[in-house]
């Protein structure tokens, strides 16, 4: 309960216990009287304390003896206090199973302290109060529960906004990434095609003009000229050559991707066996194919020896006509009842998997394993 409704609650006995001490005159001792007083408000404390913990929430004990207090003291005393029963009802909103039953022992209890106490028309004014502060409560705690459901969409609607620009940025650095390793490739490419084919054509005019000078012996202007286109050649070839010294991508940037480096990376610093071993014949993977396999694979392995405290661990990689299968299997713990609990790990190797239209299946068998299928581009 918040302050606001345990203060309303106990400035109901209060309030009931002053006025009783101005308007009856059956309080004698008016110091055993506060003392009776605090007394009731302490059995209320105690009562919230058992109310808010979550083991007591369905148990009607604490509130009997709270009401059967309070209407013993309002029946001894008489004047306003059989109205403090009412503060029994100021219970947790989010409870709803048994509002109306605990209304109409509190009723009850109520009537029962005033009924020699109050004439017919106090009386009568007292059950329209308390009507009217039933429907009052109940429309609080309505609005409370109302209340709680809206922060509680609210915290679910943030965390899917997280989650969603967790996803948009990992969408973007998987973007950039392939389009990084497209650039590679397309750079390798066109050195190949510059060294294979226009490289081999200048060879052979070269090898030509120098074939044309020897069989002329090196007379007349026309001898220079082609001396001098030689020349020219010459210095294209170099220039092509350092070309494609630039272009053609560097082996650490074209092998930033690769299995068999994470692999190596893995068994040299994991103190566990990590092997690796490829089926079937080899075809070259598509950019976006390979950051996923990678990523997959490091999450898989660094789990089966985070979690699963594995000493051996095996990535298989598949290649078959229609489609490209990773198994990352590892002789660990198997979770119990063979259901996994997917953290967030597990989450980013099903989304990566999804967003290159494959999926993503886990094996519990006698070994563990986690197996990443793509269709083959």
């Amino acid at each position: 309960m918040n302050a606001a409704y345990l203060m309303l609650r106990y400035l109901t006995v209060v309030v009931a216990g002053v006025a009783s001490i101005l308007m009856s005159d059956r309080v004698t001792d008016e110091a055993l009287y506060v003392m009776l007083l605090l007394v009731l408000l302490l059995v209320m404390r105690l009562r919230d304390r058992f109310e808010n913990r979550e083991g007591f929430r369905a148990f009607p004990l604490p509130f009997l003896l709270e009401t059967v207090a309070l209407a013993a003291y309002g029946w001894q005393y008489g004047g306003l206090l059989p109205l403090a029963v009412t503060a029994a009802l100021y219970t947790p909103p989010e409870r709803s199973d048994d509002f109306l039953q605990r209304a109409t022992l509190a009723g009850i209890a109520m009537n029962a302290a005033a009924w020699t106490r109050f004439t017919v028309e106090l009386l009568t004014a007292a059950n329209l109060t308390y009507a009217a502060i039933v429907l009052l409560l109940m429309h609080i705690r309505k609005t409370a529960v109302d209340r709680g459901e809206i922060e509680a969409l609210y915290i679910q609607l943030q965390t899917r906004n997280r989650e969603l620009e967790e996803a948009r940025r990992t969408a973007l650095d998987y973007a950039s990434k392939v389009q990084e390793l497209a650039q590679l490739e397309e750079r390798n490419r066109i050195a190949h095609d510059l060294h294979d084919e226009l490289g081999h054509r200048l060879i052979r005019l070269k090898m030509m003009l120098e074939a044309a000078i020897r069989i002329d012996g090196g007379r007349g202007e026309a001898m220079n000229l082609v001396r001098e286109v030689r020349d020219q050649l010459a210095g294209a070839m170099d220039a092509l050559r350092s070309t494609v010294r630039r272009l053609k991508p560097a082996e650490a940037a074209r092998g930033e991707y690769s299995l068999e480096t994470l692999i190596g990376e893995l068994a040299g610093t994991s103190g566990a066996a990590v092997r690796f071993r490829a089926v079937g014949a080899s075809y070259p993977l598509y950019p976006s194919d390979a950051i996923v396999l990678y990523r997959n694979a490091q999450e898989a392995v660094t789990n089966a020896l985070r979690h699963g405290e594995a000493t051996e661990v095996t990535v298989e990689l598949e290649y078959a006509p229609e489609e490209l299968r990773m198994t990352v299997s590892n002789n660990g713990a198997v979770p119990e009842g063979g259901e996994l609990r997917k953290g967030l790990g597990m989450l980013g190797m099903e989304e990566r998997t999804r967003l290159v239209g494959g999926r993503l299946e886990v094996i519990a068998g006698e070994r563990f394993a986690v197996r990443t299928i793509l269709p083959r581009r």
